[in-house]
C-alpha cells in the first residue's frame, strides 16, 4: 500500500464520526460542539497526524502529509457530521463527541477512531 492509499484510508477513518457506540465520557451537547468553531485543530488517527480548520459557517479544510482536502461540517441533532471532498468522497460521517483529558474524542465499538484538540488556544 503506497503512502497516498494509506493516507486516504486513514483519513477516511479519521473523519469517521459514525459511531457504533458512545465514548465513556458524556457526549458533548450540540451547543458545546458548535462553540468549537471557528477553530484550528490537530488530530491523531491510527498513528497519523492531521491538521484541520473549521469556520463558523461550516467549511472545513484539512492538511496531512502534503495532502489537502476541503469539505463541510454541520450538526445533525447532537452529532457532528463531517464530509471531505476527497477523503470521504463527499460522504458525511457523523457521531457524538466527548472530551477526555484535553482532547475531543470520537469512539466506535472497535475503539478510538479520532481524537483532536485545539491548536489556536490564544484566540479563545
Amino acid at each position: 500500500m503506497n503512502l497516498r492509499t494509506a493516507l486516504a484510508a486513514s483519513l477516511t477513518a479519521a473523519t469517521i464520526f459514525s459511531l457504533a457506540g458512545i465514548a465513556a465520557a458524556a457526549p458533548l451537547a450540540r451547543a458545546e460542539v458548535t462553540k468549537l468553531f471557528p477553530g484550528q485543530f490537530e488530530a491523531q488517527v491510527r498513528g497519523y497526524r492531521v491538521n484541520f480548520a473549521g469556520t463558523r459557517g461550516g467549511s472545513i479544510t484539512g492538511m496531512a502529509y502534503g495532502q489537502q482536502d476541503t469539505g463541510r461540517w454541520y450538526m445533525q441533532g447532537a452529532a457532528l457530521c463531517v464530509s471531505f471532498d476527497k477523503w470521504t468522497k463527499g460522504e458525511a460521517k457523523c457521531g457524538r463527541i466527548s472530551q477526555q483529558g484535553g482532547w475531543y474524542v470520537a469512539k466506535g465499538a472497535d475503539g478510538e477512531l479520532l481524537k483532536f484538540r485545539r491548536t489556536d488556544l490564544a484566540q479563545n
